[in-house]
């Protein structure tokens, strides 16, 4: 019995526009200088969709995420937003492990506006209609309901 995960890969090129986009081609994207088309807003905007699979069958999402990058006119990833998402990262994951507290009187939350932060830069949030498009195109994908 084959048993692993998959990801499928949703690119929105408009609001609710939702196409099936090679995972390879967001990899290249985003770390060998592959091109991508943005939205009227500048970024390349997709969802990716993990899922577990069972004799080579999806079963089940394990995970669903929404991101966005923001693109420059040629298709190709704008690095300088892409270093401030980088730079928002280890605060956000690491934030909690405090080397120093802080002074009495002083919640310690740094760790969660960073977090905040990196959400803000670098996700988006999807409207009812293409969240519905999305649950069809991954339940066809699949050959039946897993979404």
């Amino acid at each position: 019995m084959y048993m692993g995960a998959s990801v499928w890969t949703f690119l929105r090129r408009q609001p609710g526009e939702l196409r099936p986009v090679a995972q390879r081609a967001v990899e290249q994207f985003i770390s060998k200088a592959g091109c991508l088309p943005g939205d009227a807003e500048g970024f390349v905007r997709y969802v990716q969709v993990v899922v577990n699979l069972q004799n080579r069958r999806a079963t089940e999402v394990l995970h669903v995420g929404f991101f966005q990058y923001r693109v420059l006119k040629n298709g190709r990833l704008d690095r300088k937003h892409f270093r401030e998402i980088m730079a928002a990262v280890p605060e956000a994951a690491f934030g909690w492990l405090q080397l120093t507290k802080p002074p009495p009187g002083v919640v310690g939350a740094e760790h969660r506006f960073a977090k905040r932060r990196l959400e803000h830069l670098n996700t988006w949030k999807p409207t009812r209609d293409e969240l519905s498009k999305l649950r069809v195109l991954v339940n066809h994908k699949a050959g039946r309901e897993i979404m």
